[in-house]
């Protein structure tokens, strides 16, 4: 039995034990028979009977960062409207990046929606959330921001990478280019995210209804229904998307430094000087930072998935924590989304002047 109607134990007075699917199906029992003992194959570890989270700091971080991704993502795409950036291959990808960190922050402020809407009585619209189309479609959501972001923000790397370590190697991405880039970036995390949705019999009916906050992530030794679909992007695509972003901007930073050493070598005692105080100098310090946040996000993001994810398969006794899975969907996952406009627009000099004239 996969779902019972409210009351569904009231008249049912001389109850001893009762064997249920799931522990939440169990909240129907004990509102009318807490002596009775209930037994359940599935433990959900996520959810209450009153609520989706069984704590309180997921529920407050989801809103958190989920309205931190949607008004960022409307500051990048504002911003680049009213004041479009000089060089136009970089407003298109920052354009299309902050889209998709908005698509996060509207998956996660569904969760929260829901969350409040079937606050005191979650354990009776579990089932229907669970194997309904709208946690499918949100869930299909969330890895499809997730991936074009990804994906956007190894495009930016790529571009500057070959802009400032190989100037003359290669010929400049046109805006035109730029925006066919970009539309392939969307069609391909398009696919990957709703294939499951498509009905192939690889997919189960609830490959994105494995936990409450509808991420097919494989975090356990016990595999699920297409557990080598959700490897394969979570893990293999991810990992070697973050490597090749860790690459890019390592290069771009020993690519800066030795162009100052070699300039700082030549000139007066006092021109050396003068030029470490330059504001070539500052802007190069500057790009240090913003290229160790970029890392660390990224890192922060991918890299809890990506261990643990290698973990459960190499290790088979493995016990992940039981709420590992939303914190992840709330936390580590939307990291980017919240923070990619603060790297890749806030913390840029025309958006700090403008600010800063405006304060004036």
């Amino acid at each position: 039995m996969a779902e019972l109607p409210k009351g569904f134990f009231k008249h049912l007075t001389h109850i001893i034990r009762v064997t249920l699917d799931t522990n939440l199906m169990c909240c129907h029992l004990d509102l009318f028979r807490q002596d009775a003992d209930c037994e359940y194959s599935f433990n959900d570890n996520f959810a209450s009977c009153h609520s989706m989270f069984r704590h309180h700091a997921p529920r407050r971080t989801l809103w958190i960062v989920g309205l931190l991704s949607l008004l960022g993502s409307l500051f990048v795409v504002g911003w680049q409207y009213f004041y479009p950036d000089n060089n136009v291959v970089q407003s298109i990808m920052l354009v299309n990046l902050g889209v998709s960190d908005g698509i996060m922050g509207i998956y996660l402020i569904i969760i929260g929606i829901k969350d409040l809407q079937w606050s005191g009585e979650y354990y009776l619209h579990d089932y229907e959330w669970r194997t309904g189309w709208f946690c499918h479609f949100n869930g299909a959501m969330s890895v499809f921001s997730s991936e074009v972001s990804v994906m956007m923000i190894s495009l930016i790397a790529l571009d500057r990478l070959k802009n400032i370590v190989f100037p003359y190697t290669f010929a400049k991405i046109t805006p035109r280019q730029t925006r066919i880039m970009c539309v392939v970036i969307w069609l391909v995390g398009g696919v990957m995210a709703f294939l499951p949705l498509s009905g192939m019999h690889y997919f189960s009916e609830r490959y994105y209804g494995n936990n409450v906050v509808c991420l097919p992530l494989q975090l356990s030794p016990e595999l699920q229904e297409g557990w080598e679909y959700s490897t394969s992007i979570f893990i293999v695509l991810n990992f070697s998307l973050f490597i090749f972003i860790m690459v890019a901007y390592v290069a771009i930073l020993w690519k800066s430094w030795s162009s100052s050493r070699r300039l700082g070598t030549h000139g007066t005692v006092r021109e050396i000087r003068a030029r470490a105080q330059s504001a070539q100098a500052k802007r190069e310090r500057a790009l240090a930072k913003r290229v160790f946040f970029i890392i660390l996000t990224d890192f922060l993001c991918w890299m809890p998935i990506i261990a643990i994810g290698i973990r459960s398969h190499v290790e088979k006794t493995f016990d992940p924590p039981g709420d590992l899975a939303v914190w992840i969907a709330v936390f580590a996952l939307p990291i980017n989304s919240a923070i990619n406009p603060l790297l890749y627009t806030l913390s840029t000099p025309q958006v700090t002047c403008f600010f800063v004239i405006s304060l004036e």
